[in-house]
């Protein structure tokens, strides 16, 4: 079986789709770092960490890191926010050039959180109705000439057959609708037929049509070996800026006795901590109007990973759970992991992991974009651990 490399543009973006592979029956491991060959058998997630960065940076980035990997025989797949953050048009165009691609489908849908496209608009949890238009996001970022394909066609018989006359007509963007998982796996159904060669893009839910066909469903890593000795030690770390992060912090606090932390940019937390309670550290809400993205996202989550680094040390956890993707990248780093491997999906894009640092200590690490889930979500994923650590195979 061919490698299937996955390409983010943030890490926890890298994991929601990890994980969907890993549902899938994939082997899966998220690299810190672009991979380099022989690449392992399965499916590879890895980040260009660059949706902080300008467009014209970020597309340097992508060319990159797809230069030295482009002549492998591997499936390919751009991943892209399911909110359509980060640099889109740019880093699509960039990854084309070097696969030498003159078509990509696009649908970030992902059904299983909320999330889908209807004429060409995005529908999310909280999200006006008609407030972001994919195809008008390409037709600003990308040079490529685009076409929608609307929900109608992709729910007709022929499909195939509209994707092929779009791209006669020359259109190299095709912005697909789709509401249901059963919507994914038409679209997949249609390009096989019609676009063999074309590069998919698309959120978790894309790739985890994709990794149905090409794994087993619901599988998951079951090594004894890996089960911890005693009571996990959880330390949650939390940089998501986002109102349901938020929500998810006070539900968890309210329901657990766990230690909570503030973190802001100038000051560290200073607390007696009980190791047997979780500990639970996070930045302030952002003001209204804050970006959530961008250079100062990206400061504070580094200031909340230097704080959190004394506290590993202090209390040595071995279950991170991490929100938010510069949170996630910034804490790996330091602690040297530079490979995860999946062992199962806790929830809809939200891995349970396996990682080693450079000092040889061992975590599992649980990673789960900010905005994902519903204010039981932290609740739910420590129950799901304890699921899977008791030797439960569904969970």
């Amino acid at each position: 079986m061919k490698s299937l490399l996955i390409l983010a543009d943030d890490l926890t973006g890298a994991a929601d789709c990890a994980a969907r592979c890993r549902y899938g029956g994939l082997s899966t491991v998220i690299d810190l770092q672009p991979p380099q060959p022989p690449l392992p058998v399965g499916a590879i997630a890895f980040t260009s960490d660059s949706r902080h960065l300008s467009a014209a940076d970020a597309a340097r980035r992508v060319a990159e890191i797809a230069a030295p990997l482009r002549s492998l025989d591997a499936h390919w797949y751009k991943k892209i926010d399911s909110t359509l953050r980060g640099n889109l048009g740019a880093e699509l165009d960039a990854l084309l050039d070097q696969l030498g691609r003159t078509c990509a489908l696009i649908c970030p849908a992902f059904p299983a959180q909320g999330r889908g496209l209807e004429d060409g608009y995005l529908i999310a949890p909280g999200l006006p109705p008609s407030s972001i238009s994919l195809p008008q996001r390409l037709a600003e970022s990308s040079h490529r000439p685009m076409e929608a394909i609307p929900l109608a066609a992709v729910r007709s018989n022929d499909l195939a057959l509209r994707l092929a006359e779009a791209t006669a007509r020359g259109s190299q963007l095709l912005a697909v609708d789709a509401r249901t998982d059963a919507d994914l796996h038409q679209i997949l159904n249609a390009v096989e037929s019609a676009l063999p060669d074309a590069l998919l893009c698309g959120s978790a839910g894309l790739i985890g049509a994709l990794a149905l066909r090409l794994g087993q469903c619901g599988s998951a890593v079951d090594d004894p070996a890996l089960r911890p000795v005693g009571d996990l030690r959880a330390l949650l770390i939390v940089g998501s800026g986002s109102e349901m992060a938020h929500r998810q912090i006070e539900t968890f606090c309210a329901a657990r006795p766990a230690t909570r932390l503030i973190v802001g940019p100038t000051r560290s937390p200073t607390a007696d901590l009980d190791p047997s309670r979780p500990l639970l550290i996070h930045l302030p809400s952002p003001a209204t109007g804050v970006i959530l993205d961008g250079p100062l996202a990206r400061r504070w989550a580094e200031a909340l990973a230097a704080a959190a680094i004394p506290l590993i040390e202090r209390i040595a956890p071995n279950l991170l759970i991490l929100s938010g993707g510069d949170t996630a990248v910034s804490v790996l780093s330091r602690l040297g992991i530079d490979r995860l491997t999946v062992l199962a999906e806790l929830l809809p894009g939200m891995p349970l992991c396996h990682g080693n640092s450079d000092a040889g200590r061992s975590y599992f690490v649980i990673m789960k974009p900010g905005s994902f889930g519903d204010e039981t979500t932290f609740l739910t994923l420590l129950d799901n651990m304890d699921r899977f650590l008791s030797g439960e195979t569904e969970i």
